[in-house]
């Protein structure tokens, strides 16, 4: 059985892509409040299939768009128990040709978006751990490639990596200083989303694979279980963490990846 976030509120950014939309419908499900942030400064259809939604425009690489959304969610919700980092972009390039400037903007939204919204959320989301069993949740969905390397995607990997370590620094952190917030990552390998479409075309363009059909054909079988990940595979780890059935669970690394990582 699922355990019930009944009468607790969620934060998730990139709440309009195919992952973050996914964790929204899945937090909605068993009672969660869930307030959705994301760039576009209407939401759209997003809330349809979400009970009990709240959408607001959040650039997360921008320190004062943060402060604000923390704000929103106090004066509005009067407490923050989940916070889920979706967020992120990826630049599939060679890094020989990868600019300074896309260098920067990926490592701005992966990770400075992640320690900016911490640093904003952390104190609310302690006062409302002190009232919870075991306490509120920070989750940050990172990836395989935090893990273990990718060609064309050196960025990613190292900005993966970034926020997977910042996690577990930020639990011992949070736990030496005596606040009741658990810190987790989730590392998804590859997942049925736009981005995905995205990552195919460019081995095509970098000369990696004559065809996206080709790449794609090679995806399913590198991961033992047979299939990639459809959205919900990850929406559903996110609610386990988000959970007092993951109330021990602390500082860790979560892989959701059919078995990708285990060969």
């Amino acid at each position: 059985m699922i355990s019930s976030l009944e009468g607790r509120v969620a934060l998730v950014t990139g709440c309009t892509g195919g992952i973050g939309r996914s964790i929204c419908q899945a937090l909605a499900e068993v009672g969660a409040t869930v307030v959705g942030a994301d760039l576009p400064a209407d939401g759209g259809d997003w809330a349809d299939d979400i009970a009990k939604s709240d959408y607001i425009q959040l650039n997360v690489t921008d320190e004062a768009s943060w402060e604000a959304a923390i704000k929103h969610v106090e004066e509005k919700h009067g407490r923050l128990d989940t916070l889920v980092h979706v967020a992120g972009i990826v630049v599939v390039d060679k890094l020989e040709t990868t600019s300074l400037a896309d260098w920067r903007k990926q490592m701005a939204v992966n990770v400075d978006g992640v320690f900016l919204g911490s640093k904003a959320a952390v104190q609310i989301m302690n006062r409302t751990g002190q009232d919870l069993p075991h306490g509120a949740s920070m989750i940050v969905i990172s990836s395989v490639a935090g893990l273990i390397g990718s060609p064309l995607h050196t960025g990613y990997c190292a900005s993966k990596a970034a926020v997977n370590m910042f996690a577990k620094a930020a639990a011992l952190e949070f736990s030496a200083l005596g606040y009741k917030v658990r810190f987790n990552s989730i590392h998804p390998s590859g997942v049925k989303t736009g981005m995905v479409d995205h990552i195919f075309q460019r081995f095509v363009d970098c000369g990696f694979a004559e065809t996206v059909e080709q790449v794609a054909e090679g995806m399913a079988p590198a991961h033992p279980i047979g299939r990639m990940a459809d959205p919900i595979d990850i929406a559903k780890a996110v609610r386990f963490l988000a959970s007092d059935e993951a109330g021990y669970m602390h500082g860790s690394s979560l892989v959701v990846d059919g078995g990708f990582t285990a060969q």
